[in-house]
């Protein structure tokens, strides 16, 4: 890597939280921001080596998010730090009869200082007044005590679990460079099976991605709210209902992870109603949003994928708009089909549980066009990685060591 490359990233990370002190002097902001592009080109720019292949990847995706929040923040709503708002800054509000001493320009040194580390971690504004509640899961209940043991015991099995899933990327061909010939190309990876036999992948794929986000996330949810103090209900899940994933826009909108979530909608608002000028509400509008926010999902992915190998750079940009493709697709399908069912006296409604049989038939072929989907797109996402030795990993601790025992036996 770069010469000091992890004190550089430091920096960086302090910098993105000191851009957001509450201060309405731009010339103080657009001196941080100068420096963090700087900083951050040299990061880039100067990497040597790639290893750790996920923690250089992470802190390539990092970069590009900071940048994406600072965008997000300061250009889509109101007026930079005033419009931003944290829920426990209103609890008050009566008694302060003009406001003044709400709005976080105003704020007490050390009540700015708070204000300005919890905006940099709040990336999906959960306990604040721009909270986007259509989409984030219930909060937990506010007790401390059966959140912490609950999480706990999440944490445990996810992490047990999480070490037995690197089983399916150890020494198995669809992952693995190291079952691989060094000629080989990436077509011989996971676009190598036919199309039916990739589903049992595919379906592990995602939910390894969902148990490393869930690990992580259960582990901050207890180092904050057993040390910090902060509170439970500050950490909804940040996965959706899989049970609503039978189109590829509840998917991505509602089950998906919902780390990114306001960022990008805000984005793709800033695009299509200020910049673009669409009314809110139009198709216009709407698909611009949904083609922005793919975009730069593949963005940001690029920015970790440029950091760790550049030849696998592209890959992020073929598979993330392929998605909004795919979704204006679905859209258009299932408006005609909609349309032919209303002028037969009929409605379906796949999305209630209490549904009739053709609501259910429906929603099972859902699921079926999800997976074939994800079965022919996929390997356009990780079959390059995998060339690149991006999942070439090795056994975890527990499965290493069940491994082990299962040799020792089978050897008696």
């Amino acid at each position: 890597m770069g010469r000091n490359l992890w004190a550089e990233f430091l920096l960086f990370e302090v910098l993105h939280c000191l851009v957001f002190f509450p201060t309405r002097r731009r010339a103080y902001r657009a001196v941080i921001l100068v420096a963090m592009i700087y900083l951050a080109a040299h990061i880039y720019l100067t990497t040597e080596t790639t290893k750790p292949v996920e923690l250089v990847c992470t802190m390539g995706q990092r970069i590009s998010l900071h940048f994406g929040s600072v965008a997000y923040l300061m250009f889509t709503e109101g007026s930079f730090p005033d419009h931003w708002k944290r829920v426990r800054d209103e609890v008050h509000a009566k008694a302060d009869t003009d406001g003044r001493n709400r709005l976080p320009s105003n704020f007490t040194l050390t009540k700015k200082l708070w204000w300005m580390v919890d905006l940099k971690h709040s990336v999906r504004m959960v306990g604040w007044v721009q909270e986007p509640r259509d989409c984030l899961p219930p909060p937990p209940p506010p007790s401390r005590r059966t959140f912490l043991w609950k999480t706990f015991f999440k944490f445990i099995a996810y992490v047990v679990l999480l070490d037995l899933f690197k089983l399916m990327f150890v020494q198995n061909p669809v992952f693995d460079t190291r079952a691989h010939d060094p000629t080989d190309g990436p077509e011989t990876y996971l676009a190598a099976l036919p199309l039916l036999r990739r589903a049992p992948y595919v379906l592990g794929f995602g939910l390894w991605i969902a148990l490393s986000f869930k690990t992580v996330q259960s582990f901050w949810a207890l180092v904050c709210v057993g040390l910090a103090g902060s509170s439970p209900t500050l950490w909804p899940d940040m996965w959706g209902r899989w049970r609503d994933a039978y189109t590829l826009r509840k998917l991505w909108g509602r089950t998906w992870h919902q780390t990114m979530r306001p960022m990008l909608a805000g984005l793709g608002k800033l695009v299509a109603n200020k910049i673009l000028g669409f009314p809110r509400g139009t198709n216009l509008s709407s698909y611009t949003q949904l083609y922005i926010a793919f975009f730069l999902s593949g963005l940001f992915h690029f920015a970790g994928e440029f950091m760790y190998e550049r030849r696998i750079v592209y890959r992020s940009f073929i598979f993330f708009p392929l998605q909004a493709v795919a979704i204006t697709l679905e859209d258009f399908v299932i408006f005609i089909s909609k349309r032919l069912l209303l002028q037969r006296g009929s409605k379906l409604d796949p999305g209630n549980p209490n549904g009739s049989w053709p609501e259910v038939i429906a929603r099972v072929v859902g699921y079926l066009w999800v997976t074939l989907w994800f079965c022919w797109t996929l390997p356009i996402y990780i079959d390059e990685a995998s060339l690149a030795g991006y999942y070439t990993t090795e056994r975890g601790t527990i499965s290493q060591f069940l491994f082990g025992r299962w040799k020792l036996w089978a050897d008696v």
